[in-house]
């Protein structure tokens, strides 16, 4: 469970199908408003998951809970991205909710947490200042990152030749044996998980109106990718391991990119 739709979630008339990759980048997010807490455990930070660090992280100390973010003026957001959580551990029922002015709106409406992957919920854009994100359940979990923004919605699709950022596990073990052989176990020094998202026939003009900011933006900040929402759930937190350089294809106004990405293990 690493893709959430909204109920009845269908794209808009300006927006691609959910068969297309969206990213959340820090070009689209809204970092850096006013955050509260319902509680914060004293080892942990309100703040943490406004940024994009993985090692500090939010936990409440009763449930229900809740971490909001006031933006400061109302913006359009349509996801809402987490990461480095514990949610699947803990069992955790996730509502994802805008203020309007009344009350509070479920986007995402209550749905139960099953794994820790990291996360993207989708919905309809909303214009919103204040927008949260409401847990229940028996146990208080920790959350790393929360981001909430407006998508990079990529004009092509992908499919053949890509792997899942799932099982593209780089993983680097250590084997212990004894003077005779004996198998004494192993031990997993790091996991971090690998992919490339290629795209190609992408018009020039798309190209030099949306991947100049983005492309910056991959090499200064860590980012979210699910490469095919409406139909795999795999959702990378990734950093680029190299810049990622558009280049024409020979085809008349037709240009591809290709972004190497790896992703923190969730694991």
């Amino acid at each position: 469970m690493a893709v959430i739709f909204e109920a009845g979630y269908t794209p808009g008339v300006s927006d691609e199908p959910a068969t297309h990759a969206k990213i959340a980048h820090a070009g689209n997010w809204f970092a850096g408003g006013t955050i509260s807490a319902s509680t914060t455990d004293a080892d942990y930070f309100e703040t943490a998951p406004d940024t994009s660090q993985t090692f500090q992280k939010w936990k409440p100390t009763a449930m229900p809970a809740s971490w909001e973010t006031d933006l400061g003026a109302a913006q359009d957001v349509d996801y809402c991205c987490i990461a480095a959580h514990s949610m699947g551990t803990d069992a955790t029922t996730l509502t994802v909710e805008y203020w309007d002015g009344a009350a509070w709106q479920a986007v995402i409406p209550a749905t139960l947490i099953d794994d820790n992957s990291h996360i993207m919920c989708i919905f309809t854009s909303v214009n919103a200042q204040r927008w949260r994100v409401y847990l229940t359940g028996a146990t208080e979990p920790d959350i790393g990152v929360i981001r909430f923004g407006a998508a990079l919605q990529m004009p092509r699709p992908i499919y053949g030749g890509h792997a899942p950022i799932d099982f593209n596990r780089n993983t680097t073990m250590q084997a212990n044996r004894s003077e005779t052989g004996e198998f004494l176990g192993r031990s997993v020094l790091r996991t971090s998980l690998a992919t490339a998202f290629a795209w190609r026939h992408i018009t020039a003009q798309w190209v030099r109106d949306n991947w100049g900011d983005a492309q910056i933006n991959f090499e200064r900040d860590a980012f979210f990718a699910a490469w095919r929402p409406e139909t795999w759930g795999e959702v990378g937190y990734c950093q680029t391991s190299e810049a990622s350089t558009p280049s024409n294809m020979g085809i008349r106004d037709l240009m591809e990119v290709t972004l190497n990405v790896e992703g923190l293990s969730y694991d």
